[in-house]
């Protein structure tokens, strides 16, 4: 199957969180003597009801003689629990290729499961695949705890944000060639008095459009695009993103930026930077705010799924590989070194003041306040955000939802995803 980052590279995620977890796969491996493929005798990964998983691995022999492969074969949960291991061995002539398939194994509950083969000739030359697969994942439900003052954190959030004079600005932007847009640089005060901004692209024939509003992924920078003659498309960069002020210097380590209280903490700040973007857009004569879409991949898909939440004024959730999902989770799958460092400032960091403000952003407690329709994007392999954590927000909204699922893409979608998107959007709009 072609993979491609195009689609992260042009929309959102062209650096949203780098490829650095401890979940890691590997769906091919090579050697000298071998090299080895993994993967399941279905269309997408993900099983339902009576089917059973039939995984295996193709072999081949890469050298002219014959060889004596040992294959360990592991199953495991996504967040590393074993439940199966065993042993095999596997002759191979010379320039030959060969299927082997994991022993049969019963799934007893619903989730995501690694599967993983380590290969070994004898002589010192070996090579490892692994790759994850889905049971029946709707049925998936989180651990909910929200804190008591949840909802009051927000609203007075948003009472904080309403009384900034938003002071917007527009600059129209010159482009060579013939365009289907005019394009302008949008500014806006949001909450802290920073200054954030965005590429807005209004249909130059005067009217009342439907609009997508886009937000970054983590560090992104979005562009304009100039696709469609009928729509408006607002591609906003909150703080630290794109053209936007900064709290601070841009690295890697911004989410953890502040997070000693939900008050201070990184993500309130980005939050209502997006709301603040619907105000502006509600401020424009030509923007039909009964047709208002969000759409976001990696941070942008978690900002989608909580504004969707937080503000009743988006009328179509669109997300792809969304972050900030069922925290605990999340982080019994993966690790990043930002945790170690954060924990290494200071002896009051632990992982209960880490979960106690990360609890306050976390998509699962706003899910079902999401009350329009929802579409997801899942890589299937997404070794940064790992699809359990993204279905424990999804399968808690109740109301209209689909979601395709890839079965070979890691945080990424494949190429036609992207463009299919758009379609929907526009069907959704009743356009085209």
């Amino acid at each position: 199957m072609k993979s491609t980052v195009v689609y992260i590279l042009i929309l959102w995620a062209s650096q949203s969180f780098i490829l650095r977890s401890l979940f890691a796969q590997e769906m091919f491996s090579e050697t000298d003597s071998f090299s080895v493929r993994i993967d399941t005798q279905d269309k997408d990964g993900v099983f339902y009801g009576a089917q059973q998983v039939q995984c295996f691995i193709e072999i081949t022999n890469r050298s002219d003689e014959n060889i004596k492969l040992s294959i360990d074969w592991e199953i495991s949960t996504d967040d590393w629990q074993p439940l199966m291991k065993r042993s095999l061995s596997l002759e191979l002539d010379g320039n030959q290729s060969t299927s082997a398939f994991c022993p049969w194994y019963a799934f007893k509950d619903p989730g995501f499961y690694r599967y993983s083969a380590k290969l070994s000739d004898g002589f010192g030359r070996s090579g490892q695949v692994s790759m994850v697969i889905g049971i029946e994942p709707e049925a998936l439900r989180p651990l909910l705890n929200p804190p008591d003052d949840f909802m009051d954190f927000w609203d007075k959030s948003v009472q904080e944000l309403n009384v900034i004079n938003p002071d917007y600005g527009l600059k129209p932007i010159k482009r060579a060639g013939k365009t289907r847009t005019d394009l302008y640089e949008v500014e806006m005060q949001s909450f802290g008095n920073l200054t954030v901004r965005g590429w807005l692209e209004v249909p130059k024939k005067k009217g009342k459009y439907p609009t997508l509003l886009r937000v970054p992924g983590y560090t992104e920078n979005l562009r304009p695009l100039d696709k469609y003659e009928d729509m408006i498309i607002f591609s906003f960069n909150t703080r630290d993103h794109g053209e936007s002020d900064n709290t601070g210097v841009r690295s890697y380590d911004m989410w953890v930026r502040g997070m000693e209280s939900k008050e201070n903490y990184y993500y309130r700040g980005i939050f209502l930077d997006c709301m603040r973007a619907i105000d502006y857009l509600e401020s424009r004569d030509d923007v039909d705010m009964e047709r208002l879409a969000i759409w976001g991949g990696s941070q942008g898909g978690g900002l989608s799924f909580a504004i969707a939440a937080l503000d009743q004024r988006v009328k179509l959730c669109v997300v792809d590989i969304p972050y900030m999902c069922d925290y605990p989770r999340y982080f019994a799958i993966t690790h990043w070194n930002e945790i170690d460092h954060w924990f290494a400032e200071d002896a009051s960091h632990t992982w209960e003041l880490m979960y106690n403000t990360l609890s306050y952003f976390d998509t699962k407690y706003l899910a079902k306040r999401i009350k329009c329709p929802v579409m997801m994007g899942i890589g299937l392999q997404d070794d940064v955000c790992p699809p359990s954590t993204s279905f424990m927000t999804f399968n808690l909204i109740e109301g209209d939802k689909s979601f395709d699922i890839y079965k070979n893409e890691k945080h990424a979608q494949p190429d036609a995803h992207y463009e299919n998107r758009f379609l929907s959007i526009r069907k959704f709009f009743g356009i085209d």
